[in-house]
């Protein structure tokens, strides 16, 4: 007779807390229902409820991206909450000098930080006027 163990079961991964609650009160701000959201961007009501719920690992990336859509939620703020990058955060980190930058604003004072994103801000819209 053979004596195997019994397989244990897998609990589910839960999307971060910050992801989470950020749904959780943007779709309670919106006057969304579950039901509502998931036919919108595509997905059962059911996972909409895991979702939220802590019972389901983080979206696929086109999923949070319908899901800052629909819910009118900045798309980094949604990726960041998340733990990921957005399309255009993957960009700039993928140029060599942002981790040149990134340790520059490093030790910086929160006022210094704030001057430096305005001239940034002020230069970009110098070489980019037509975006916001």
């Amino acid at each position: 007779m053979l004596n195997c163990p019994a397989m244990a079961t897998q609990q589910p991964t839960a999307a971060p807390e910050l992801f989470v609650r950020l749904l959780r009160e943007t779709i309670k701000e919106r006057g969304f229902s579950l039901r509502e959201l998931g036919r919108r961007i595509g997905a059962s009501t059911a996972y909409m409820s895991r979702l939220v719920e802590k019972k389901r690992g983080l979206p696929a990336d086109k999923t949070i991206k319908k899901l800052a859509k629909t819910l009118e939620i900045d798309e980094g703020k949604l990726f960041d909450a998340a733990g990921r990058h957005d399309a255009i955060a993957a960009k700039v980190f993928k140029n060599p000098k942002t981790r040149e930058l990134i340790r520059a604003l490093e030790p910086l004072t929160e006022d210094q930080f704030d001057q430096v994103v305005n001239k940034l801000l002020e230069t970009a819209k110098k070489y980019h006027p037509n975006q916001s």
